[in-house]
């Protein structure tokens, strides 16, 4: 079942709708009922960036509901583990369309379809996927791209069903406290567009080595961003602090392009 049907009773004192039927002497005026159907719907849903912008909050491409990578050193897991929930506290998600893909680590860079499983997801809950990693993938850099699309024909909202992971990641005592990161932007289109990049708020010292360009058809550019962590934050090895920096692509209209998230372990 995908469909649960529940009913609002209202009644409304005082109103006669009886027709030819007469009142006798005394007799209160007849109460009309009211019965409205409401049709629930499964809710299926991963953590998106774009909704996330549209709520006001800040991105960020090192989804809580992907996850590639181990850490030290920062390197590719076998299989991408992917949450998937169902929002709804009623209907179950029957048949639901789980889109896997992947891409090089980038802003705007094209995605491969890999593969598609077929989900239930029960109502109130979340389902763990595997998506194993293809040895082109693995064998590369560990800085890569997974994105989850869900489809369901009853599911009313699509505003959360697209999520991404596009991040890179070390500790300090790497990378040192002041570095730079070369991020891939590309234009996958034929037509020649401007891309606006912007930097979200954080509280590491970040710049780019430019906000904003025109790009021709399938063009890619480098931009470097530049990273220094704050004299003020100090973490050690058993208790490092955490940080981000997430840069987000748009097109004309404000449109997401994509994004990626610079992960920070301030270990030192």
């Amino acid at each position: 079942m995908e469909k649960a049907v529940t009913q609002r009773v209202q009644i409304v004192r005082g109103k006669c709708h009886c027709g030819a039927l007469k009142r006798r002497p005394g007799r209160r005026k007849c109460d009309t009922i009211y019965v409205e159907d409401k049709v629930d719907k499964p809710d299926l849903a991963i953590y998106s960036q774009v909704e996330a912008i549209q709520n006001g909050q800040v991105p960020n491409y090192d989804s809580p509901d992907i996850i590639t990578n181990n850490w030290r050193p920062f390197r590719l897991q076998n299989e991408a583990k992917v949450k998937i929930r169902n929002l709804s506290p009623d209907v179950p998600a029957i048949n639901a369309l789980v889109h896997y893909s992947t891409s090089d680590f980038g802003i705007g860079t094209p995605e491969v379809p890999r593969l598609t499983k077929v989900v239930n997801v029960p109502a109130g809950s979340e389902i763990e996927l595997l998506f194993p990693l293809d040895q082109e993938t693995l064998n590369g850099d560990p800085r890569v791209g997974v994105h989850i699309l869900i489809e369901h024909p009853h599911d009313p909202n699509l505003g959360n069903n697209f999520g991404s992971q596009v991040h890179d990641g070390g500790f300090t005592t790497e990378s040192g406290r002041n570095f730079t990161v070369a991020i891939p932007v590309m234009n996958n289109s034929g037509m020649s567009r401007q891309i606006n990049l912007s930097i979200m708020p954080t509280d590491l010292n970040a710049a780019l080595s430019f906000g904003s360009m025109v790009f021709a058809p399938f063009e890619q550019k480098l931009v470097s961003l530049s990273i220094q962590v704050p004299n003020h934050l100090h973490g050690t090895g058993s208790n490092y602090l955490s940080r981000a920096v997430t840069v987000v692509g748009r097109l004309a209209g404000n449109q997401i392009l994509g994004g990626v998230t610079r992960l920070v372990r301030i270990d030192d």
